[in-house]
């Protein structure tokens, strides 16, 4: 029986933690595999004020951040922790307040014991925000693909064996993206469908302006990919715009080439702050 470490970050919503490691006890899926339990508190105001214990957990262990360094950066700080630990043969990285679903933590851990050398992600096929998130996410999916050359689906909740950990483990894009380091360095995946859950207790936290940094973080993982994409369409860009309008060459030729330029200083800017 295969050992597997579930890594949920949380800052302050331990009521949250709370109800989805009550529903994961539930799903009663010791009879398939060891589970541990690690969790990353980003430095949190609030006091966990009680000890959590599930006898279907062998392990519950809880490391605290010195400073709060967000979602991203603890899951890439926790990686690299885990990767000094031989006590598990996989890892699952899941949010802790119910947007990542409980039981599809069981449907990760059939899929893997069926392709056991394989990582699985949780792919968004349904989700749950308001008409207009839905519209910026297939929008960010969008970007991503025609800047990256990736169609990334999935978000940080997946199944990954330890061999493939150690593939990315050090590598300093973690901090900027786990699931655009995922998509660019680990060839060897499949998917189970995903439904994106209902937070447990308040509404959502992913604002449009969070969603622009994912976008942006995610894309600087592909900055070199997406620099070379960017120059390739410029360059088809001007040799049309000389052709075709040789008198307004500048005019279309200058607003672009400031537009590229702050993209690529940007990702470039993004990967030394976030890295460093």
């Amino acid at each position: 029986m295969k050992t597997y470490k579930i890594l949920i970050p949380v800052f302050n919503d331990w009521e949250s933690l709370s109800i989805l490691l009550n529903n994961i006890h539930a799903l009663k899926i010791n009879n398939l595999a060891r589970i541990k339990i690690l969790i990353i508190d980003d430095c949190s105001s609030d006091i966990l004020n009680k000890k959590i214990e599930f006898d279907s957990f062998e392990d519950i262990e809880i490391i605290k951040n010195i400073k709060n360094i967000g979602h991203g950066k603890s899951i890439a700080n926790a990686i690299n922790y885990l990767n000094k630990k031989n006590d598990f043969d996989y890892l699952i990285v899941m949010d802790g307040d119910g947007e990542d679903r409980p039981e599809e933590v069981k449907e990760l851990i059939l899929k893997s014991i069926e392709l056991p050398s394989v990582t699985i992600t949780a792919n968004r096929i349904k989700r749950s925000e308001s008409a207009f998130f839905k519209l910026s996410y297939h929008l960010h999916k969008i970007l991503t693909l025609l800047l990256t050359g990736y169609s990334i689906k999935f978000g940080n909740f997946m199944c990954i064996p330890k061999k493939d950990l150690n593939l990315i483990t050090s590598n300093k894009n973690l901090f900027m993206s786990f699931s655009g380091t995922v998509a660019k360095f680990i060839k060897n995946k499949t998917s189970i469908p995903s439904i994106r859950g209902v937070r447990y207790c308040g509404p959502t936290k992913m604002s449009f302006l969070k969603l622009i940094r994912h976008s942006l973080l995610i894309i600087t993982v592909f900055r070199k990919e997406t620099a070379i994409r960017l120059s390739i369409l410029f360059s088809i860009y001007v040799t049309l715009i000389f052709y075709f309008l040789q008198n307004s060459f500048l005019l279309f030729i200058l607003p672009l080439a400031v537009v590229n330029i702050l993209i690529i200083f940007t990702l470039f800017v993004l990967y030394k702050k976030n890295s460093s």
